[in-house]
């Protein structure tokens, strides 16, 4: 790819969801494309977070598809 440019609106831009955002940044992370340890005070690295995250969103979708109105 030639002269990629930064651009804040590139989730938007590109019309990802929050759940593909999530499951990138976790594929990422695991995969070695960020540099070293990220995490929270408790221990809890980038990429449980962001399955975490991904997986209650997930669960929370499907719950909303079983709902029979």
């Amino acid at each position: 790819m030639k002269g990629l440019e930064y651009n804040e609106n590139i989730i938007e831009d590109l019309g990802l969801t929050e759940m593909q955002v999530l499951n990138i940044v976790s594929q990422w992370y695991n995969n070695g494309m960020m540099p070293g340890y990220i995490g929270d005070e408790n221990g809890t690295q980038l990429d449980e977070i962001a399955d975490d995250l991904f997986f209650d969103k997930f669960e929370d979708e499907k719950l909303i598809k079983n709902i029979k109105l």
